[in-house]
């Protein structure tokens, strides 16, 4: 046990340094003996309020987080460590745990120290249970002290220990106290937990597995040469949007909605009103859907905006110089060409250089 507790204490020092820092990777430890119980543990740290060493102003915050995203978990079991020589109404591992288990149906209290408790009416009705609500009991034990530690006290002598002193002090729940009882009721318990939860996890397994075949089963098989591969997924695509353009495959869009009113919000420091985001709402369209508003409403509004007429002002002006020396009855086709062109000028998008291959309308229409 030495061996480990040596590698625990390396391993936290490489990820967390050696002045009391934290970290968000866990240490993965697995000991196989036939003298263990079979259990898994994640030892979680201990819940602070002042930072020390390298530790972050924000330390408590940070630990509640951690804490928080392990057993807000509806599968896991909260086992609640308090000490016993602090009031276990301002225990913060028990408020923490009432928060996300209100019922305490998967909490279990755990009472360390007891041996600093004063023997009386109040610690045997913390003992008792009395005053805790937590449906999975709560147990009391005895854990090396400083010079134990120091001395490398044997576990074996330390639960002699412990329980001489229940039996001294709480002969009526000695049974129930101590931590070979501790080790026993987290066994029950996990095995209990695990014959309520694998029938929900089966289903959930079940419903992926049916659910993920089906995905195989329309992607089809795997192609063994990639040209094949390549020319079915552009098969897939060519005939997932002709279904789309028809209207028979359809998506869900994020739209403004034109009933949500823009409301103006102060900034405290810079005094400066600014409009919150527009408020979005699902809805359900088609490519086709989606072509027709392009085509009969975005392009005739914005071919609305184009000044059609403008060249058409120098009209005479035109007619005169297409017709020259040989001015005919009725309007030369010139005309009409001269003018065509200068309307599609407007179509062209301006560019800042043009390409070698760029021809403007002027060109197109003379080739």
């Amino acid at each position: 046990m030495e061996s480990i507790q040596k590698e625990i204490i390396d391993d936290t020092r490489r990820k967390c340094g050696i002045n009391k820092g934290i970290s968000d990777d866990p240490i993965h430890l697995k000991l196989f003996s036939t003298k263990i119980p079979s259990l898994t543990l994640v030892d979680l740290p201990g819940l602070t309020k002042i930072p020390v060493g390298d530790q972050p102003k924000d330390i408590d915050q940070r630990i509640e987080r951690l804490v928080r995203s392990y057993i807000v978990k509806e599968n896991s079991i909260i086992l609640a460590v308090s000490a016993g020589n602090v009031d276990i109404a301002n225990s913060d591992a028990l408020k923490l745990a009432r928060e996300v288990d209100p019922t305490g149906s998967r909490t279990i209290a755990v009472i360390t120290k007891c041996d600093l408790m004063e023997n009386n009416d109040e610690s045997s009705s913390v003992l008792n249970g009395t005053s805790v609500n937590v449906k999975l009991g709560l147990i009391g034990v005895i854990n090396r002290n400083n010079k134990q530690l120091t001395e490398k006290t044997p576990i074996k002598k330390i639960i002699a220990i412990e329980e001489e002193y229940f039996l001294a002090n709480y002969p009526g729940i000695a049974d129930r106290m101590g931590t070979e009882y501790l080790t026993s009721q987290l066994c029950d318990i996990l095995i209990s937990h695990l014959k309520r939860c694998l029938p929900m996890l089966a289903e959930k397994i079940s419903y992926q597995q049916v659910r993920h075949r089906e995905i195989l089963k329309d992607l089809g098989e795997e192609p063994t040469d990639p040209n094949q591969a390549m020319i079915m997924l552009l098969s897939h695509f060519t005939d997932s949007m002709t279904k789309s353009i028809e209207g028979k495959y359809t998506y869900t869009v994020m739209r403004p909605d034109p009933k949500a009113k823009p409301q103006k919000k102060v900034d405290t420091k810079s005094g400066q009103t600014t409009e919150n985001e527009v408020t979005l709402i699902p809805e359900t369209t088609s490519a086709g859907t989606e072509l027709f508003n392009v085509f009969q409403e975005d392009c005739t509004h914005k071919l609305s905006m184009i000044p059609a007429d403008k060249n058409l002002k120098n009209l005479k002006q035109v007619i005169r110089s297409t017709s020259g020396v040989q001015p005919a009855l009725f309007i030369p086709d010139g005309v009409f060409n001269t003018l065509i062109i200068q309307q599609l000028d407007m179509f062209d998008q301006p560019q800042s250089t043009p390409s070698p291959n760029h021809t403007n309308a002027s060109q197109r229409r003379s080739i």
